[in-house]
């Protein structure tokens, strides 16, 4: 394990050490338009939280939105990056073994257990507490009059796998990592995507509307933001020991099941 940590590690660093304005990450037309890759990848990024921002906080009904920026970010290594820019993400790396897609499943599992358990303990069921946020989100006080805790489970668990995780982590642990990297070096590139990682989901919990405005739940935003930002750094490390994208996309994948079974043990039944 040690010995394929550190040529995973070596892999990741390697390309971003040895990248150079010769070898195109992102496909000209866009950095001719938009500037360097980085400032790419966080234009891209404004454009999806822009949607996903709006879908929640609109007046009208446009949960629909959710599946299109996903399929926005499905397609992203397509239409932005380049081939060389694939192989630097490392969506076609061979890091997919079983024991890394183990090992970074578990240690998303850990993550969840860690938030959703942090969420009860120091906020209870006060609207501070992320986990009622989530609660209200995914409408459990609607839904488990209608369906058992089981088919709730799974209703929301093949979005909970594959709607969000394997589009955000090629947007951050790939596009936003790797085009950092390049530039500032991977301790950036990790601080950079996590903490945007974090922040995205003030949507789900901290900022919230209501007939007088916007509001922030600033201190349990804060936390929220920090606890999921620790959760992308752990995701970045499943991608940079594996040299692979696909044991991150595990590792968010069975952290999005572990707060979801959380949530409906908790709250559905």
């Amino acid at each position: 394990m040690v010995k394929r940590s550190q040529e995973g590690t070596a892999l990741v660093n390697s390309k971003a050490d040895s990248a150079s304005p010769q070898v195109e990450f992102i496909k000209s037309f866009w950095t001719a338009i938009l500037g360097p890759s980085w400032l790419v990848s966080l234009v891209f990024l404004a454009a999806v939280a822009a949607v996903r921002f709006f879908a929640v906080f609109s007046s009208y009904s446009l949960q629909e939105l959710f599946f299109l920026q996903s399929v926005a970010m499905w397609a992203s290594p397509f239409f932005l990056l380049t081939p060389n820019g694939r192989r630097e993400i490392g969506l076609v790396e061979p890091g997919m073994t079983v024991r890394s897609m183990s090992l970074s499943a578990l240690a998303g599992s850990a993550c969840g257990v860690v938030l959703f358990g942090l969420g009860m303990v120091l906020y209870g069921n006060s609207p501070n507490n992320w986990c009622i946020s989530i609660r209200n989100y995914l409408h459990f006080d609607e839904m488990r009059g209608l369906m058992s805790p089981l088919s709730l489970f799974a209703l929301y668990s093949l979005p909970a796998i594959f709607l969000n995780p394997i589009g955000e982590e090629i947007l951050f642990r790939g596009i936003i990592q790797q085009s950092f990297a390049r530039r500032f070096g991977g301790v950036l590139a990790t601080a950079v995507n996590s903490l945007l990682f974090g922040l995205i989901y003030l949507y789900l919990h901290g900022l919230w509307r209501d007939a007088s405005g916007f509001h922030l739940r600033l201190g349990s935003a804060a936390a929220a933001v920090f606890l999921m930002a620790c959760a992308g750094a752990v995701f970045t490390l499943c991608r940079t020991l594996s040299g692979s994208l696909w044991p991150a996309t595990a590792a968010h994948a069975a952290f999005n099941l572990t707060v979801l079974a959380a949530a409906i043990h908790q709250f559905a039944h």
